[in-house]
């Protein structure tokens, strides 16, 4: 009987995990490694799921958090579990050539997971697989504080440590509708998926703003595996054939300045859309702060740097827009909350606004009033963010090939305190595969 069209279901194992199954960036395991082999399978990229276990421990005695504590390790409830990953590479297991590597992967998450899913979302499914939460108090609770497997809950039976997470991986490549033909002859000859670490720092903050009591905090991961779903195909004599898909690319820079510009050479042919997010510089890689928070841009001291005019440029000239964004912080320096304007465009880049129904953007989460304790905001945190659609409706894109994309910006940034910003760009891609190699065409 032919197995043509019955569908595979594959559990997979880390190739480069050390004997114990352990594995923590501070024992110097950064770097996940998932073979998918080169067979006539046609993987469904959107089944592809990270499973396993995480554990966050307060120092090397492997001590576990109680409420009575002081100083309270928390991780950003946004994104709970992706807050590990800083990179994601993906690239041909035959020809070792990249496909598509996200740099500051969790950086990228904190902006896309609160655009694309609601505060019940957070609270239900979301909460259950990504470990996700409505705020922080409660992420720290269920998730920083769970003791499930260790020894000091004599009476739990499960043998697993910590919190189990299943998630899927969105970029453009796993995220697309076609399946990815996996043979060597006319696919891409197999996968191999690379999840580096991000540091113990980076994911852990404390929750009185100082480092004190957790600089010896760090989380560790077991019983990691990738499940996915393939499905039999006949083998190919043909030769060759493409893939499109929506990849995402990441830059970075900084501003410090009232006046903040920032060029780019992307070198990339089909724009879609393009966002930046922020955070001030000492945050990132800081006990006391969460680096992965989405805040807008902030003056020493923690006080907010309203925006009042965003221009986005396309070889110097205002493109898309051929206006200046002028905010309401503007011409009234009483506003308090970002303009509605800005925050539509924002939320275009991901999924148009007319038809996003699943977001968690409030007032709250998107104020210039921020509290003296900027990452323990009202729900889960700050969601702020600039950015711009250049096609949503014949998603050809716009060349970036040979001219620079610009965007300025002008706030009330008048003290020395660098911001870190961060862009993603999300463009069409077409990924070309022959026996002898694979190309990807951006």
């Amino acid at each position: 009987m032919s197995n043509l069209g019955q569908n595979v279901y594959m559990d997979i194992q880390p190739s480069n995990v050390v004997s114990t199954g352990k594995v923590s960036y501070r024992n110097g395991n950064p770097v996940i490694q998932f073979i998918i082999g080169e067979n006539d399978l046609h993987l469904m990229g959107s089944s592809v799921r990270f499973c396993g276990n995480i554990q966050f421990l307060r120092d090397s005695s492997n001590t576990i958090q109680t409420e009575t504590d002081g100083n309270l390790m928390c991780i950003d409830p946004k994104i709970g579990i992706y807050s590990i990953i800083d990179t994601l590479t993906i690239s041909s297991q035959v020809h070792k050539s990249t496909i598509e590597r996200i740099n500051h992967y969790n950086r990228f998450m904190a902006t896309y997971m609160p655009l694309v899913s609601s505060e019940k979302e957070a609270l239900g499914h979301l909460n259950m697989t990504a470990l996700q939460g409505a705020n922080i108090q409660l992420q720290r609770t269920e998730v920083v504080n769970n003791t499930n497997g260790s020894s000091t809950n004599s009476d739990n039976v499960l043998n697993y440590a910590g919190s189990q997470f299943c998630i899927n991986l969105p970029c453009g490549l796993l995220s697309g509708r076609n399946p990815i033909p996996l043979s060597q002859q006319n696919g891409v000859g197999g996968l191999m998926i690379e999840i580096q670490l991000a540091p113990d720092n980076q994911v852990i903050f404390g929750d009185d703003e100082t480092s004190s009591g957790i600089t010896d905090s760090f989380y560790e991961l077991s019983d990691l595996k990738l499940i996915a779903e393939a499905q039999v195909v006949a083998p190919n004599t043909s030769v060759g054939d493409t893939l499109e898909y929506n990849s995402i690319h990441s830059y970075f820079n900084s501003v410090n300045s009232t006046n903040g510009i920032l060029n780019f050479q992307l070198g990339l042919s089909n724009v879609l859309s393009a966002f930046v997010n922020f955070v001030p510089s000492s945050f990132i890689n800081n006990y006391g702060r969460d680096g992965l928070n989405t805040l807008p841009l902030l003056n020493s001291g923690d006080s907010v740097a309203p925006l009042k005019q965003v221009v986005f440029t396309r070889a110097g000239i205002r493109y898309p827009l051929e206006y200046n964004v002028n905010t309401e912080r503007k011409d009234d320096s009483r506003v308090k909350y970002a303009d509605p304007q800005i925050i539509k465009n924002f939320v275009n880049t991901i999924k148009p606004y007319y038809s996003n129904d699943h977001l968690q953007l409030t007032q709250n989460t998107t104020t210039n009033d921020l509290p003296v304790v900027s990452h323990l905001v009202a729900q889960v945190g700050s969601i702020f963010g600039v950015g711009v659609a250049y096609d949503m409706i014949s998603g050809q894109g716009v060349s970036f090939q040979n001219v620079n994309f610009g965007l300025n910006l002008d706030s009330e940034l008048t003290t020395d305190n660098p911001n870190a910003v961060y862009l993603f760009v999300k463009n069409k891609s077409t990924l070309v595969f022959t026996p002898n190699g694979v190309q990807v065409m951006n």
